[in-house]
C-alpha cells in the first residue's frame, strides 16, 4: 500500500521536498530543477545584498553635497581639462623620444591588475551565514566576481582606447603598430583583464599569505610582460609568449591550499573600502568612520621615535606616531607618488606639469586635514598633559609632512619642465609653503564648534 502511495505521488511533492513544486511538464528544456530550500535561500541573499548596497548609499550619498560645496568638483575639472590639453598637444605632435610604449604597457598593466571586489560582507556573517556557506558562494559571491570581471574588461578596454592614438602616431611605436592588427590586440587587453579579476579571486581563496603575494607578484610580472609583448615585440611570439604565461599562471592558482569562501579576507577588504570612502568624505566634512587599522611601516614610523618623549611633546609624539602608520599617511603617500608619476610622464610639457603640481598642492593639503579627526582611546585622556596642546601638536605634524611632499614635487616638476629656474618656479614653491606651511595648520589649529568626543 505504502509503495502505491509513493507511486500516485507527484515526484515534486515527495515528502524530502527535494524539487520545486513545478511539474516537469511546465519546465523548459534543460532547465535546472531547484530544491525549495536552494530558492528560499537566494532570495534571501538577494534581498541582504540589495538592503546592504542601499544602506551603503544612504550613509555616503547625503555627505557628496558638501564635497561639491567645497571646490572638490572644481578641482576634478580642472585635472580633466589639464588632461586633455596634454592629450590634446600629445596627439599634435608626439616627440621621438616619449617612451609610448613603456608608459602604455604600465597603463594598460595598472588597470588590469587591480581587481576590487565589492561584497558588503559584515565580521558577523561567517557566524550566521556559515550554515549556508555554499548558497553564499553561488547566489552572492558568484554574481559579484561576474561584475568585477565585467568591470576589469571595461576599464582595460578604456585605457586602450585612450593610448590606441597615441600609440599609431608616436615614433616610436608607429612601426610596430603598422604591423598588427589593433582590434586583436584590443581584445587580448579585454581578456587579459577579466583573467587578472579572476586571477584576484583565486588568490584571495589561498591560505597562506606569503604564497598569496607570491601569486600577486606572478600575475603582476606576468600581465606587464605581456602587455609590453604585445605592444612593442613581434605580433606571432607576442601570441605565444602570452597564452604559454597565462596558462602556467593559471595552473598555479591550483597549487596551493585554498578556502572555499575566504571570509576573513572579503570581510577585510569591504571594511577597509567603507574606511577609504569616510576617509575620503572626512577630507571636507566630519563623519562617523570607522576605526582605522593600523600598519607598521617601519620605514616611516621610526622618524615619530626620534621626537622627544617630554610632556610638552606629548601631543606631538602621539599625532605623529598615529599618522605615520594610519589611513592618512597611506593615502597622502600614495597621492604624492602618482602627482610624480603623472609629472615625470609629463616630462618636456609645462602646460600639464605645473598644473599637475598645483592640484597635487589642492588635494595634498586637503588631505592633511584629517589629521585633526584622529580619535584617541578613553585612557589618553587621563593622562597628565595639557588638552589645549593637542590641536597645535596636529596642525605642526601636517606641516612637517605638507611641506616635505611640497618640496619633492616641486623639485620633480622643476626637473620635468626641462627649462631654467624662471619665476614659475618660485611662484609654484611659494604656493606650496603658504598652502602647507600656513593655510592647513591654521585650519588643522582652529577650534571647531563642536569639540570632538
Amino acid at each position: 500500500m505504502r509503495r502505491d502511495i509513493r507511486k500516485a505521488r507527484p515526484l515534486w511533492t515527495t515528502p524530502s521536498k527535494r524539487w520545486c513544486s513545478r511539474p516537469s511538464s511546465e519546465r523548459e528544456k534543460g532547465e535546472r530543477r531547484v530544491s525549495d530550500r536552494d530558492g528560499e535561500k537566494g532570495v534571501f541573499l538577494h534581498g541582504l545584498k540589495r538592503s546592504r548596497e542601499a544602506a551603503f548609499r544612504a550613509e555616503t550619498f547625503p555627505y557628496f553635497r558638501y564635497v561639491f560645496q567645497s571646490g572638490f568638483g572644481l578641482a576634478v575639472s580642472a585635472i580633466l581639462f589639464a588632461f586633455v590639453i596634454f592629450y590634446t598637444e600629445l596627439l599634435r605632435e608626439v616627440p621621438a623620444s616619449y617612451p609610448i610604449g613603456v608608459i602604455g604597457a604600465i597603463a594598460v598593466a595598472l588597470a588590469a591588475v587591480r581587481a576590487p571586489l565589492r561584497t558588503y560582507l559584515r565580521p558577523a556573517d561567517p557566524v550566521f551565514l556559515l550554515a549556508m556557506e555554499t548558497a553564499v558562494l553561488r547566489q552572492y559571491i558568484q554574481p559579484a566576481l561576474k561584475r568585477s570581471i565585467q568591470a576589469g574588461v571595461f576599464r582595460v578596454l578604456a585605457v586602450y582606447l585612450i593610448l590606441v592614438p597615441i600609440y599609431v602616431r608616436a615614433p616610436a611605436t608607429a612601426a610596430a603598430a603598422s604591423g598588427r592588427s589593433l582590434w586583436l590586440i584590443g581584445l587580448i587587453f579585454a581578456a587579459l583583464g577579466g583573467w587578472n579579476a579572476y586571477g584576484a579571486w583565486q588568490e584571495r581563496r589561498t591560505v597562506y599569505r606569503s604564497r598569496r603575494i607570491a601569486l600577486l607578484l606572478l600575475r603582476c610580472v606576468v600581465t606587464l610582460a605581456c602587455v609590453a609583448a604585445l605592444l612593442l615585440g613581434p605580433m606571432g611570439p607576442a601570441l605565444v609568449f602570452s597564452v604559454l604565461s597565462v596558462t602556467i599562471v593559471t595552473l598555479c592558482w591550483k597549487l596551493p591550499q585554498q578556502y572555499a569562501l575566504p571570509w576573513s579576507k572579503l570581510i577585510e577588504e569591504e571594511q577597509a573600502v567603507q574606511r577609504g570612502w569616510s576617509r575620503f568624505l572626512g577630507w571636507f566634512v566630519d563623519v562617523p568612520s570607522a576605526e582605522s587599522r593600523p600598519a607598521r611601516r617601519p620605514w616611516a614610523a621610526w622618524l615619530a621615535d626620534r621626537l622627544s618623549w617630554s610632556r610638552q611633546a606629548a601631543w606631538r609624539y602621539l599625532y605623529a606616531k598615529t599618522f605615520s602608520r594610519g589611513d592618512t599617511f597611506g593615502a597622502f603617500v600614495r597621492w604624492v607618488l602618482l602627482i610624480a608619476f603623472l609629472m615625470l610622464s609629463a616630462s618636456g610639457h609645462p602646460a600639464a606639469v605645473w598644473p599637475a603640481l598645483g592640484i597635487g598642492f589642492f588635494v595634498g593639503g586637503i588631505q592633511l586635514t584629517e589629521v585633526r579627526s584622529q580619535r584617541w582611546a578613553l585612557s589618553v585622556y587621563t593622562l597628565p598633559i595639557e588638552p589645549e596642546a593637542r590641536r597645535p601638536a596636529a596642525a605642526s605634524v601636517a606641516r612637517v609632512a605638507g611641506m616635505s611632499a611640497a618640496l619633492l614635487l616641486w623639485a620633480v616638476a622643476s626637473l620635468s619642465d626641462g627649462a631654467p629656474f624662471s619665476w614659475i618656479d618660485a611662484a609654484m614653491l611659494a604656493a606650496g609653503c603658504v598652502w602647507h606651511g600656513w593655510v592647513i595648520p591654521r585650519r588643522i589649529a582652529k577650534p571647531r564648534d563642536e569639540e570632538d568626543e
